[in-house]
């Protein structure tokens, strides 16, 4: 049993705060829901819309069918998206909207209640009572509420799809919070970052997090902030930088000095469809091979993409972990689909506890870059002990004072790159969905991980024998995470957001598995269950 409703409008009309009053309101009422929204790059006009997924089970994607109820804000919303609404379906017209608007204005003196008018249509559409808008409305907004639902007995709409409510202590994330969340659990305690959609709310988390022992700095630009948070990392705190694309690019130099001088660090990228500005407000996994191949010079790096909340907020908790044992930059990659679509996960599910760092102390002999057996050098920080730490971008002895001396410089690549086994050692294994033995095997990374179990959920429910594997950890890989699955015997399909197959490019070149197709989509929009699922259809029967 589900609900699927669709708010579209200008920007500037509130389409956005209906979403969220809305989800707020439906995590109060322990109801499982997925939201997600499309959205230009301008504070006021164009057309933007809001999607909302209301369910009786677990649901993490779009379904991508026609639509149980249509509100429109504006005509566009009309013109665009009435030929999705389902048969029997309800579609608020831009007159209707500006009958709330009007009637909202004369009860309660202002238009902005309007849209909380509105949540209380959507609510009253699935069933919810009077009473329990009360209970779940916000100081102030219960007679908004209880206005929608007396506008939906009117309209006779009220209870026309009804949803129960079945989640059992939900807790609401988006994937940009999720991420910050579990920066937090790692340790983090420094994040510097210049605003850049899609990462920019990633900066706005950390900034309110005022009770909190972390200091958020927005730098004047990307190469300052790269360059504070290796700075605050060097003193002895564990610190990020969230960015996109273009601000990735401006932090190529201090990557790269986080390389020379191994200095922990985490790095945020939130794709957008590019080159250049593309289309910032839309997604796509593009930036793979950029990030992988960042910056100049050889050393080790980790690329995470989690799929889901519970594996952002894991994946973002052990990177500061990682970043720190290993002295690297480890990179979180997410997308705007992901980074804005919001869900419901259940309490017990979101790991709770703090990674907290060590500060180990020496004496005056401590060399920063001593050269060991397996690559890792004593790290400290000043001012802990008799230890001076020393450190610079250029080549350096173990002490860290600058060397030009060819045997040495050999031997620091090499202490370096010496690494990359013990990160293989650590690698995140994929997550598999469905039978291992399955005839076929759909391989996908990042944001599309729960939108491709659920299509292939529906593939096997059709008696067709698929499964799913999903890699969180896309850098590095290794034979052990394939190992079990016997790929080569299996029908090899590759889902991603991009024009070129970046992802089964890496798995060709790091591991020998070629995929016999590839799904790609690259115009802005994330897949949907419906469009995935007869895309896989088609392709296996």
């Amino acid at each position: 049993m589900e609900f699927n409703v669709l708010i579209g409008g200008e920007g500037g009309q509130g389409a956005f705060s209906v979403e969220l009053e809305l989800t707020e309101i439906l995590t109060r009422l322990n109801y499982y829901f997925f939201a997600a929204k499309h959205y230009m790059s301008r504070i006021r006009g164009g057309h933007n819309f809001h999607m909302v997924r209301i369910a009786d089970h677990p649901v993490h994607a779009l379904n991508g069918g026609k639509w149980e109820m249509i509100a429109a804000l504006d005509d566009e919303t009309e013109a665009l998206h009435r030929p999705d609404l389902r048969e029997g379906g309800i579609f608020l017209s831009r007159e209707m909207t500006k009958e709330i608007g009007a009637e909202s204005k004369r009860l309660f003196g202002e238009i902005r209640s309007a849209n909380t008018v509105l949540v209380g249509i959507v609510l009253a559409v699935i069933g919810v009572t009077p009473e329990k808008m009360a209970e779940a409305a916000e100081s102030g907004k219960a007679e908004y509420l209880k206005k929608g639902g007396d506008f939906a007995v009117r309209w006779g709409i009220a209870g026309a799809f009804p949803v129960s409510a079945a989640a059992v202590c939900p807790v609401k994330f988006d994937g940009n919070q999720a991420l910050a969340f579990g920066a937090l659990l790692g340790g983090c305690r420094f994040m510097a970052g210049y605003p850049m959609t899609p990462a920019t709310s990633i900066l706005h988390y950390f900034s309110e997090a005022q009770d909190l022992p972390v200091h958020f700095e927005q730098a004047e630009d990307e190469i300052a902030a790269i360059n504070m948070a290796l700075g605050a990392s060097y003193a002895g705190v564990r610190s990020m930088a969230a960015t996109s694309g273009g601000g990735f690019a401006l932090m190529q130099e201090g990557v790269s000095l986080a390389g020379m001088t191994e200095t922990p660090i985490v790095v945020a990228v939130a794709q957008r469809p590019s080159p250049a500005t593309g289309l910032p407000t839309r997604t796509e996994q593009g930036d793979l091979n950029f990030i992988l191949h960042a910056s100049h010079g050889e050393f080790p790096r980790i690329l995470f993409a989690p799929g889901s909340i519970e594996e952002t907020i894991t994946l973002a908790r052990k990177s500061f972990d990682l970043a720190d044992r290993f002295q690297i930059p480890v990179f979180l990659l997410t997308d705007q689909y992901f980074a804005d679509s919001v869900h419901v996960v259940e309490e017990e599910e979101i790991p709770l506890e703090v990674i907290a760092r060590e500060y180990p102390v020496f004496d005056e002999t401590y060399k920063r870059y001593r050269l060991t057996e397996d690559g890792i050098s004593p790290l400290t920080f000043p001012g802990l002990s008799d230890a001076l730490v020393k450190l610079d971008s250029d080549e350096h002895d173990e002490e860290g004072k600058i060397t030009e001396e060819p045997d040495l410089r050999k031997r620091m690549v090499d202490k370096r790159l010496k690494k990359m086994g013990l990160l293989k050692q650590e690698a995140v294994l994929p997550t598999l969905y469905g039978a291992m033995d399955a005839a076929a095997i759909i391989l996908c990374w990042g944001s599309n991980r729960l939108i491709v179990k659920e299509a292939v959920e529906r593939l096997n429910a059709d008696g067709l024998s698929v499964c799913v594997l999903h890699f969180g950890q896309v850098y590095p890989l290794t034979p052990a995470m394939i190992a079990p699955y016997r790929l080569e015997a299996k029908k090899r399909i590759c889902v991603e957001n991009n024009a070129t197959g970046q992802f089964a490019g890496l798995l060709k070149r790091e591991l020998g598995i070629a995929v016999d197709q590839n799904v790609l989509k690259y115009d802005g929009d994330c897949f949907t269950v419906e469009e995935l699922y007869r895309t896989l259809k088609g392709l296996l029967t």
